[in-house]
């Protein structure tokens, strides 16, 4: 029997839409992306206002691996978030107002707890659990992971739940001088990347009312809206298949390219 050859992707490319919770706008817009095909990964900020919705929307969705975003900040002016665990068990992770610093910075600034992070990711992880989500892997909203000890206790953790590591893996490097069109800017990054597996990670939304409203100081109103709809509007763009094609990339799951973490 003669053997039909295959090639081999080039790039392994692990799509993921972060921030599902954070909005109604985002998880409509990611339950837009992953309809394409495109997307096969979406990270839940359990902490966030609509997190119930999330739920709704999310959860059966087919062919994805869901991840708990670690979310131990929140950034905005409007809307504000805090803790799933009881406030006196993370009283160094939360502002004056009972929710979350505004960033990693002002954690290790204040020397926050690291038991006390962990108690409320233990927290985020058994509210998903709950909730009905099939975990697959952790990632880290902002980059908190990089704390002082914080990183080696989220691993310990993954190794205890049987959960991948998302850090594992560079995110897709950038072109030295970024493109207007955020499709021709994502090909020119895979042309210009070496053969093997990255992550792209993007914040669908529509640039709607309820997203225009997100605000912060020194952010121009209206620019995280437009945006975040950039990158819905690329996962819906016919040009987004023949992109893929032409740089022999393939868009894969954490489960498809990492195995549980393990020490």
């Amino acid at each position: 029997m003669r053997r039909v050859r295959t090639e081999m992707p080039r790039i392994q490319l692990v799509t993921r839409g972060d921030d599902a919770g954070s909005s109604f706008s985002a998880n409509r817009a990611i339950a837009e992306a992953a309809a394409t095909g495109t997307l096969r990964n979406i990270s839940l900020m359990v902490p966030g206002p609509c997190f119930e919705d999330a739920v709704e929307v999310l959860c059966e969705l087919p062919d994805i691996d869901f991840g708990l975003h670690v979310t131990l900040n929140s950034e905005w002016d409007a809307p504000r978030w805090g803790p799933l665990a009881s406030r006196d068990a993370v009283r160094s992770l939360l502002d004056e107002d009972g929710c979350f610093t505004r960033a990693p910075k002002v954690l290790s600034e204040r020397k926050a707890d690291v038991d006390e992070m962990l108690t409320e990711v233990e927290a985020q992880l058994q509210r998903m659990r709950q909730a009905g989500f099939a975990i697959c892997y952790l990632d880290e909203h902002m980059r908190v992971g990089l704390l002082p000890g914080l990183g080696t206790r989220l691993r310990e953790l993954c190794h205890r739940e049987g959960l991948r590591y998302a850090n594992t893996l560079f995110h897709l490097p950038p072109v030295p001088e970024a493109l207007p069109d955020p499709l021709d800017n994502l090909e020119a990054q895979l042309q210009a990347a070496a053969p093997g597996t990255y992550t792209l990670v993007t914040h669908p939304t529509f640039d709607d009312e309820e997203v225009q409203s997100i605000m912060r100081a020194g952010v121009p109103p209206g620019q995280v809206a437009r945006e975040r709809d950039a990158d819905r509007r690329l996962f819906s763009s016919p040009r987004l298949p023949e992109i893929l094609q032409r740089t022999n990339t393939a868009v894969v799951r954490y489960s498809d390219v990492l195995s549980p973490q393990s020490l």
